[in-house]
């Protein structure tokens, strides 16, 4: 489907990886900028242009500046005539939301912690001892509980790849970085996702 889109990402894996996933699952074109997040040690400029807080994923429709990943993910979704990766069917539009929200706040605000207590972030923030080992720590316990939403068809809404599906190899991935082993039904959701076709490499987590 043509429509006019830009995607600007980080040379590395980031949050941009689920953006591109879903424009890829939609069969959307878009041209796929990387720009690097820091230049001569200060955030790089073009990024303060298109995002104040010099962050990605940032998407261009049109003349349209779209920021944050799953709002940009739900706003594709919108596009595409299928509109088929956000359920329609009330309950399972219920446990589409309920399952994100989980993950946006027992999950990946944690790991966002650690990579800045800790991860490549460090020089740029200072927490106490003891924030990464904590933060881990929630993360592992949180990440045991996403094993009860897996249905027997390996997906989490009933049986149909969505958003969430996209969202949850990007955190659990993330999760794994830092250290943290899943249980055998996870790790086999994992490996699942990377045989759909529309995978791009860049999501991979050993990127």
């Amino acid at each position: 489907m043509n429509i006019n889109l830009t995607l600007y990402a980080y040379p590395f894996r980031s949050r941009a990886e689920r953006v591109l996933w879903t424009l890829k699952e939609l069969d959307l074109d878009v041209k796929v900028v990387r720009l690097s997040p820091f230049v001569d040690n200060q955030i790089n400029p073009e990024l303060l242009k298109l995002n104040p807080e010099g962050k990605v994923p940032v998407l261009i429709h049109n003349d349209k500046v779209l920021l944050e990943s799953l709002a940009i993910m739900e706003y594709l979704n919108s596009l595409s005539v299928d509109c088929n990766l956000i359920p329609i069917e009330t309950a399972n539009l219920y446990e589409f939301r309920r399952i994100l929200h989980y993950g946006l706040t027992e999950i990946e605000p944690y790991l966002w912690l650690a990579e800045q207590a800790e991860g490549p972030l460090s020089n740029l923030y200072h927490w106490p001892n003891g924030v990464y080992k904590e933060s881990i720590d929630r993360v592992g316990i949180s990440c045991k509980v996403v094993e009860s939403f897996l249905d027997q068809n390996n997906y989490l809404i009933n049986g149909k790849f969505t958003i969430a599906d996209i969202y949850y190899y990007h955190i659990l991935t993330w999760a794994k970085q830092h250290g943290i082993f899943h249980a055998v039904k996870i790790e086999n959701y994992l490996s699942q996702l990377e045989t759909r076709r529309s995978f791009p490499k860049e999501m991979h987590w050993k990127n």
